[in-house]
């Protein structure tokens, strides 16, 4: 009965992790952690690309009370690995602090068409 309810627990536990990736087309944020308070401001933002992905975009909007917001615009991704590191510019790095902001990644296939997305809330110090 152990060995069943184990499994059962097991199969539940991997179609949640596969139903959430494919949720957003493969396109996951690792850096910052998402949803974070109090977050350091980082070098860069990271997060994992759709498969097929040709270009992506980045977009960062403050949500508290403010103004603030960052488009990257669409720029081509890099051919190898599975992940973006899309590095802040110093301009970037200081309007960042004291705010919370939405951040949304999109990536796009060879002919333009949005193949996945992510967005998160961050808080930064």
């Amino acid at each position: 009965m152990k060995k069943v309810l184990s499994l059962v627990m097991a199969v539940a536990l991997l179609l949640g992790i596969a139903s959430q990736a494919s949720a957003s087309g493969g396109v996951n944020f690792f850096n910052p952690y998402p949803n974070s308070t109090n977050a350091t401001v980082p070098n860069y933002i990271g997060f994992t690309k759709a498969a097929g992905t040709y270009q992506y975009q980045l977009f960062i909007q403050e949500t508290n009370a403010g103004n603030r917001t960052y488009n990257s615009g669409k720029l081509y991704a890099p051919s190898g690995g599975y992940e973006i590191r899309h590095t802040l510019s110093s301009m970037t790095k200081n309007m960042l602090p004291g705010g919370t902001y939405l951040i949304r990644a999109e990536c796009f296939n060879i002919s333009g068409t949005l193949i996945g997305s992510d967005s998160t809330t961050v808080t930064f110090l």
